[in-house]
């Protein structure tokens, strides 16, 4: 899995996490798209960002208008399917870019992942959130620490039924 697509609320959560750099045993590149750049507001995290960006780590996608096109069509699809959870612009672009281009989508958020679940359309897309990754990070050796140290490290706090699947016992 050489790239990944990640958005904000993702992005400032791993690099929170103690052991941030260890995403790139997954990904060798993280694309951001340029719409959310106005969510980081953390100076700490929008350096992160920067010396990501200068290393290659991190490449910050200009927008593009055939990408445009299909985030308003997943927009408009999840946000008038009841039951849903809402998506907001820069969540429906993140997820088009990695539709379109075959590459996970990276997020908190559980929009994109419910939506994946549940509309035909967007069947296929991968989208990992940081529990995920945490799994595939440390399945073999560590999960349980690991997961201590991102929920204490970013005050993320994942659900019993989460863990229980991921097969972690807190």
């Amino acid at each position: 899995m050489p790239l990944a697509v990640a958005d904000t609320c993702f992005l400032i959560n791993w690099l929170s996490f103690r052991r941030w750099e260890d995403i790139f045993r997954l990904f060798h590149r993280i694309l951001l798209p340029s719409i959310m750049v106005p969510e980081l507001r953390s100076q700490r995290v929008r350096s992160r960002v920067e010396e990501l960006a200068y290393s290659g780590r991190l490449v910050v996608l200009p927008r593009v208008d055939y990408v445009d096109r299909e985030a308003l069509r997943i927009f408009n699809l999840v946000n008038s399917t009841p039951g849903l959870p809402r998506i907001d612009e820069p969540e429906a672009y993140g997820l088009a870019y990695a539709a379109l281009h075959g590459i996970p989508f990276l997020t908190d958020n559980a929009s994109p992942r419910i939506a994946v679940r549940s509309l035909s359309p967007l069947r296929g897309v991968t989208v990992y959130d940081s529990l995920d990754l945490l799994v595939l990070l440390y399945r073999e050796s560590g999960l349980r620490a690991a997961v201590e140290e991102f929920m204490s490290d970013t005050s993320v706090t994942f659900s019993r039924e989460r863990l229980r699947e991921a097969g972690v016992e807190l």
